[in-house]
């Protein structure tokens, strides 16, 4: 959980592990979809969530090579 305590690079952390859980559940919840439209929004989302969670991977880097 993440509230007004918690450091900035744990909270990038749990946001990442979410984005990592979001991406992981569009993936695998695409097949389960014979509607076309509804499989590739499926694996839209999944893309999308991936993007995230290397935004913030890039973000927590960035921060911790300042930090050195």
């Amino acid at each position: 959980m993440i509230d007004k305590t918690t450091d900035p690079q744990e909270a990038i952390r749990i946001a990442i592990k979410r984005e990592r859980e979001a991406h992981e559940f569009y993936k695998n919840h695409a097949d389960l979809f014979e509607n076309k439209a509804t499989k590739e929004m499926f694996l839209f989302l999944a893309k999308e969530e991936k993007k995230h969670e290397e935004r913030l991977q890039a973000e927590l880097d960035e921060n911790l090579h300042y930090e050195m």
